[in-house]
């Protein structure tokens, strides 16, 4: 599992060590720093596989609730699979993601950023969504969204629930 920080420019820096900080220090997880050569984005990397992805998350949040937003991170979002920027990769990691999670009944979406790639997004979104042929597509307010972030020659991919992300500007309107 990985998380892609969203900052300012020039605050990749902080916004890392911010994150590098709760998770490490206060949540007791080990992480690696990855480098993603954009700007306003920075990587980090859980250590255990063994961690549930979402855990974090929701100890991420119940952490902000406790001391306060994030100053220097603007989004974050988690990533359950992240590795070398590849159409048949994307789409087999998002395969077998939505099987283990979506049903039948269930309604998806996808979600796509990209940063600095020659991939189209229709290429990547229609790979994606022929090979899922089962639940129903619903653009607005689906069960699931299934998250392609690009970013260069990495992506991360993650089918979560909408929402999951934590954008520090929910947290500030609080204030």
């Amino acid at each position: 599992m990985s998380f892609l920080i969203s900052s300012q420019r020039n605050q990749e820096r902080d916004a890392l060590s911010e994150l590098y900080y709760v998770i490490t220090d206060v949540l007791d997880y080990k992480t690696k720093p990855l480098k993603s050569r954009v700007p306003g984005l920075s990587l980090l990397t859980l250590q255990d596989e063994e961690i549930h992805p979402f855990q974090v998350v929701l100890k991420i949040r119940e952490y902000i609730e406790e001391n306060g937003p994030l100053i220097a991170c603007l989004r974050i979002t988690p990533l359950e699979h992240l590795f070398k920027t590849d159409i048949l990769q994307i789409t087999n990691h998002a395969y077998e993601l939505v099987q283990k999670k979506v049903t039948r009944e269930n309604t998806w979406a996808i979600v796509l950023r990209k940063r600095q790639t020659n991939l189209r997004s229709k290429e990547v979104i229609s790979a994606v969504a022929d090979k899922i042929t089962w639940g129903t597509v619903k653009l607005t307010d689906p069960d699931y969204e299934i998250r392609i972030e690009i970013i260069r020659d990495l992506s991360g991919i993650s089918v979560m629930k909408p929402k999951t992300e934590i954008k520090t500007s929910d947290y500030l309107r609080r204030i």
